[in-house]
């Protein structure tokens, strides 16, 4: 196969930038899990029943490496301190969400070829630096990705139901709870009464780890979260 009949896995951010691979990974490791809660039943002798309470998001991992020369000698379109300064990057609030209540990373999009297609935010970037010229630049460097897939945004609500409709949302983590969520996005946390209210959420306690939820503006939450409460 000749050079010009590879094709390049490619990285591409909603931010813009697109990175691609100069050497195809070797391997590249997919997984997804799903939640089985045991129900207690005290004195069975089998095993207990489980509940399915949810599915994780779907992970990639992929070790990719970056150096300074291709294999016929000629330089690399990007230098290596660039590129894994890009995946860092990806890691982090883009420029355009940091004065928003809610900052977030650009969405990264992983596509090689017809075969794989993966969408989602990095989660961890490891670089290890192999190889320096004399100045001390970096010249090869392997580096370890970690994604994980964002859920599709929730319907917005029908505005005659009496919901609201978000203008962001969050992902509930292992960590999280509404109200630890509201402190975050709106600095009060007994603002979760309106994130349920807005989400349609009857239970707080029992929110599956991975649901996006809708954050109405500040002001609405405010409004909501007044509402739900007089109503309890």
């Amino acid at each position: 196969m000749t050079a010009a009949q590879v094709t390049q896995a490619l990285l591409t951010g909603t931010d813009g930038h697109v990175l691609e691979c100069q050497f195809n990974p070797s391997t590249v490791k997919i997984g997804k899990s799903a939640r089985w809660s045991p129900a207690h039943t005290p004195g069975s002798r089998r095993d207990p029943h489980s509940q399915f309470t949810g599915a994780s998001p779907s992970t990639l991992q992929a070790m990719l490496l970056f150096d300074a020369f291709d294999v016929t000698g000629r330089a690399a379109k990007v230098p290596v301190v660039q590129a894994v300064d890009q995946l860092f990057t990806w890691t982090c609030p883009t420029r355009e969400s940091q004065n928003t209540t809610t900052p977030q990373p650009a969405t990264v999009k992983f596509t090689w070829g017809p075969w794989q297609a993966f969408t989602g935010v990095l989660t961890q970037v490891s670089a290890e630096y192999t190889l320096f010229a004399p100045t001390g630049e970096p010249r090869r460097a392997t580096v370890s990705i970690s994604m994980q897939s964002v859920a599709s945004e929730p319907k917005a609500t029908n505005p005659t139901s009496g919901g609201v409709a978000g203008r962001a949302s969050a992902v509930v983590s292992a960590a999280d709870s509404l109200a630890a969520i509201a402190q975050r996005e709106y600095g009060d946390p007994r603002l979760w009464r309106a994130i349920a209210l807005a989400n349609g959420i009857d239970d707080p306690a029992r929110v599956p780890i991975g649901t996006r939820v809708l954050l109405p503006p500040r002001g609405q939450a405010a409004t909501l979260a007044a509402v739900g409460g007089g109503e309890r």
